[in-house]
């Protein structure tokens, strides 16, 4: 699955420090994420989940089963799974953004959470100060949960948990991780390497295509805009506009607003992909086609966006099987590509001519 972003931004109109902050309106992004990483998720590591879940479907309920040993476990995950060397094999391949999920915990402590919260910003650090300091890349730190839940999915915050919505204790605990960010950014020694994810995904009902609490999501955005900016205001925020695009927010926010838009596009799901149309919907679903989509899809949002991040980079090993050929470790983990030589988006041209 690719996660795109969109070719509509605000870009605030400020005078670039001494440093180079990064202007997203010319920008052009070859991104990969380290999901599994500092938020656990069942499918990226069938394996590891079976061996420490203990039945369970989230996070949230992994720390339950696991108990006094959560810390532990996940710690050992921080230390192992992303290393420097992935980060150069990545970079070898072309990347040149990393989009690094964590949960609200590693920013917050919120009373009754299970989600573990100590030192995941401390491994955060060591893998953001080699990208940038050895590879320059760019880091988009993305608040992948928040408190309460924003989509009752595991990735939210605990599967079933909706609670974000008009809940103005989360709301307040959602900001105070957002400062955590903000500081932890400006008091690094690159704060132009960085952009300020706030948010994923946010839905308040099972219903996608119904999703009805924009107001919500617009009061938090906004004070997130207004938070940021006030302590370094050329730190972009990059909003996911819960499946609505640019031209669905785009108004609600001042034109100065310094403000990148990220659009999830899920072939997979609902769109009637197969092998034979794969070129049509930039998909995966067969192994002839696979790497054809691949680089259709590498080539057109660089084309004709800022650019593409691919769900997820170094390790993706679930076993989930999928509707044509193979696991869904065959089209979910960047390195299969890298390591089968199969990254050459220039071969699809012609695609989009």
């Amino acid at each position: 699955m690719v996660n795109l972003l969109s070719a509509f931004f605000h870009q605030a109109d400020l005078a670039l420090a001494a440093a180079e902050y990064l202007n997203w309106t010319t920008y052009s992004a070859n991104e990969v994420n380290l999901g599994g990483w500092l938020e656990q998720e069942s499918t990226i590591d069938t394996t590891w989940w079976a061996e420490y879940s203990k039945g369970a479907d989230d996070e949230w309920s992994l720390c339950v089963h696991q108990g006094s040993q959560c810390g532990p476990v996940l710690e050992r995950r921080y230390a192992t799974y992303i290393t420097t060397s992935d980060i150069d094999n990545v970079v070898y391949a072309g990347v040149n953004l990393l989009r690094i999920p964590t949960t609200y915990a590693s920013w917050v402590k919120v009373p009754g959470s299970q989600l573990y919260s100590r030192d995941q910003v401390s491994f955060l650090n060591n893998i953001e100060t080699y990208a940038i300091l050895k590879h320059s890349m760019h880091v988009i730190i993305d608040v992948h949960s928040l408190p309460s839940g924003v989509n009752g999915m595991a990735i939210g915050e605990a599967t079933g948990h909706y609670g974000w919505f008009n809940n103005q204790t989360a709301l307040n605990y959602s900001l105070q991780a957002i400062d955590s960010v903000t500081t932890y950014i400006q008091n690094s020694n690159h704060p132009e390497s960085f952009t300020i994810s706030p948010i994923d995904e946010p839905v308040d009902n099972t219903d996608l295509s119904a999703f009805g609490s924009a107001s919500w999501v617009l009061k938090y955005i906004q004070a997130v805009l207004d938070r940021v900016g006030k302590v370094n205001p050329n730190i972009p925020v990059m909003f996911q506009g819960s499946f609505r695009g640019e031209e669905y927010w785009s108004s609600k926010f001042s034109p100065s607003a310094n403000l990148v838009f990220d659009v999830h596009n899920y072939y997979f799901a609902g769109r009637g992909a197969t092998g034979q149309n794969i070129t049509t919907y930039i998909c995966a679903d067969a192994e002839d086609g696979a790497e054809e989509a691949l680089n259709t899809g590498l080539y057109a949002f660089a084309k004709y966006s800022q650019g593409s991040a691919y769900y997820t980079a170094a390790k993706f090993s679930g076993n989930a099987t999928v509707d044509g050929q193979g696991t869904q470790a065959d089209y979910w983990n960047y390195m299969t590509w890298i390591n089968n030589d199969m990254i050459h988006p220039d071969k699809a041209s012609e695609m989009c001519a």
